[in-house]
């Protein structure tokens, strides 16, 4: 195929009820495989924006088990939106009457989580027959790296000026523009973006200061020094954004930088290294660098 052309619509979701039950300890559950999205552990622990597992079950009912889960998100059934999960936290969520026969069922994560870890366990098939149904998969992948920009930082907000919940409540990483992009040409995809977060400096240069992209961009989780292990994953299309947190405000003297040549010199140096380790971990993809004209 060519290089992919255009960009989709998704629409927003509404918020219905579910039912909900404690997770039982030494429940017995019939896990399907699944198709994940992003980077998760071993554990399907996760903290990257846009994380998404979807499956194929047969029969009425399906449950969905969550582990201390902190984050919104789209439960999508049979391709058509059923719902919004507001910080399931630790429970299962169960979908009935759905009808006879064979249904998929897909949960995406809308928000964005710097410094909690949530971690689904799975889609319990209930009453599914033997064999089990083989996930959706897809021969594309595209991956996107960026700042806020790319997370989609309180996209559908109606206003400028929001309180951190609002920001929570109104960030929805599966509208921001590389989710959209994806879903258009029906490609996996992994948002490994950080809002505030730069190549050198952070937002204003006090923003998240143990962190930068280089850094966590090796890392399946945060604050875990384990690096990020995705045999499968070869994106054919990265595209890298990010930057504009570096030179958002002017260089204080305190800083390690001083003066904006500086900081200037070491983000080329930074940038460069980076994209070549990109580069060089995938050889054969078509790599689109992009900045914010201001």
């Amino acid at each position: 195929d060519t290089i992919w052309k255009s960009i989709g619509l998704a629409g927003l979701l509404a918020v219905s009820p579910f039912t909900a039950k404690a997770t039982t300890t030494g429940q017995v559950v019939n896990l399907l495989p699944m198709n994940i999205g992003g980077r998760v552990s071993s554990a399907n622990a996760h903290q990257w924006p846009a994380i998404y597992f979807e499956s194929r079950f047969t029969g009425p009912a399906v449950e969905l088990l969550f582990d201390k889960e902190n984050s919104n998100f789209n439960v999508i059934v049979d391709g058509k939106p059923l719902m919004i999960l507001q910080k399931p936290g630790s429970k299962t969520v169960e979908l009935s009457e759905l009808g006879d026969g064979e249904h998929t069922i897909r949960l995406e994560k809308r928000s964005e989580t710097q410094y909690l870890t949530g971690r689904f366990v799975g889609f319990d098939a209930v009453d599914q027959p033997s064999p089990l149904l083989s996930p959706p998969h897809r021969s594309r992948q595209i991956e996107f790296i960026g700042d806020s920009l790319t997370v989609g930082y309180a996209n559908t907000s109606a206003f400028t000026q929001c309180t951190p919940e609002e920001i929570f409540e109104t960030t929805d990483s599966q509208q921001g523009f590389g989710v959209l992009t994806a879903k258009h040409f029906d490609a996996d995809y992994q948002i490994n973006a950080f809002s505030g977060l730069g190549m050198v400096r952070n937002y204003d240069g006090r923003e998240h200061p143990k962190y930068h992209m280089p850094m966590l961009y090796e890392r399946t989780l945060f604050d875990d020094p384990t690096p990020v292990n995705q045999p499968n994953w070869h994106p054919q299309v990265i595209v890298i954004g990010i930057g504009s947190n570096d030179f958002s405000t002017p260089v204080r003297p305190d800083e390690p930088w001083q003066t904006e040549a500086n900081l200037r010199a070491d983000y080329v140096k930074t940038y460069t290294a980076f994209v070549k380790t990109v580069r060089a971990r995938n050889p054969g993809a078509f790599i689109l660098l992009t900045t914010v004209q201001g």
